[in-house]
């Protein structure tokens, strides 16, 4: 089976988006897993490589090529070609945040006409894209338009965990009242779902975290557990879904890293990103669930503080592309069956 063909976005360019990619790449695992293409710019990624020998040689890419299939230099794809003004790092602009678009715009519609095979991301700035007129929260929001998806949410994974939330970039105040059945049962089908395709477990077991603490201890703290979170918890049990909760966080992520869940299922970012983090702070990747492309991304943002210093960790980048390669293989594999 040959290589399938990664889409790499080089994330913002005045973040550590570029760096990262660069040393994910440099890895011998990524090259013998995949065939990378990255999509950035040119100049920048030419700018942080100069006389740096343990990063990859680049060679430029043009749409409708082949991308290589052995060794050499690493495809790059340039879609803007900023200036060190407009691209300085650790400051978010406007020309930043329409070039981080450009590359994940570009690498959709690569994996959607099976150009590639999948894509992975670098950290964005909302900000920057804000600034650009692109008001979306982050990247799912951007891919689900790109892909006409109609219900994502995000998965974010290392050795030991896996979280997939509810909710995500919302202030914690709204948490509670954008709660629904619907949008729980959605995120639980959409977790079962993908555990079963990406990575072939027959039945998941899925944990449902509670809202409140000690899942609301019979009402006292809060009655969304039972008006809202059990309900839809039995509703996805019904139709087929293993599924336990909702179960009091303070004790759940325990039992889920010590393998007694494949998943939990989390109603906040950082109910679900404190605990993944905590294990998995270098090296966890992002997956995005219920679209028609395979996307992975890196578990980080774009650290304005330590952009162009070169001291940014490149291992969750890595194991993005590593990722994304391994399910576009078993995706591929099952297409030839």
């Amino acid at each position: 089976m040959a290589k399938p063909v990664v889409a790499v976005t080089m994330g913002d360019p005045a973040g550590v988006g570029p760096g990262v990619v660069l040393k994910a790449l440099a890895h011998p695992a990524v090259r013998r897993a995949c065939r990378p293409l990255v999509l950035g710019d040119w100049k920048i990624l030419n700018r942080i490589r100069d006389g740096k020998a343990r990063y990859p040689e680049l060679a430029p890419w043009e749409k409708g090529n082949p991308v290589p299939t052995r060794g050499g230099a690493i495809p790059v794809y340039s879609l803007s070609s900023l200036s060190l003004k407009q691209a300085l790092p650790g400051h978010p602009s406007k020309a930043c945040g329409e070039a981080a678009y450009s590359y994940i715009k570009a690498a959709a519609e690569l994996v959607l006409t099976r150009a590639a095979d999948a894509m992975a991301t670098a950290p964005i700035s909302k900000r920057a894209l804000h600034l650009a007129g692109h008001r979306y929260p982050g990247h799912t929001e951007l891919l689900a338009e790109l892909t006409r998806a109609r219900e994502v949410r995000m998965m974010l994974l290392g050795k030991d965990l896996r979280v997939v939330l509810v909710t995500v970039h919302m202030p914690l105040v709204r948490v509670a009242r954008e709660l629904t059945r619907e949008r729980i049962r959605v995120t639980l089908e959409l977790t079962y779902q993908g555990l079963r395709r990406y990575f072939g477990i027959s039945r998941p077991r899925l944990a449902v975290a509670a809202l409140n603490p000690h899942a609301g201890e019979e009402g006292i703290f809060g009655d969304e557990e039972k008006e809202v979170i059990l309900p839809a918890v039995k509703e996805a049990v019904r139709s087929g879904i293993r599924a336990q909760g909702p179960l009091p966080a303070d004790s759940l992520f325990f039992q889920a890293a010590r393998g007694d869940f494949d998943a939990v299922v989390c109603m906040y970012h950082d109910q679900g990103l404190i605990p993944l983090k905590l294990l998995h702070f270098y090296g966890g990747v992002a997956l995005t669930l219920g679209l028609p492309i395979i996307r992975t991304s890196v578990d980080h943002g774009t650290a304005y503080d330590i952009a162009g210093k070169d001291r940014a960790d490149g291992s969750s980048m890595r194991e993005a592309i590593l990722l994304a390669a391994k399910l576009a293989r078993r995706k591929k594999a099952w297409r030839e069956k």
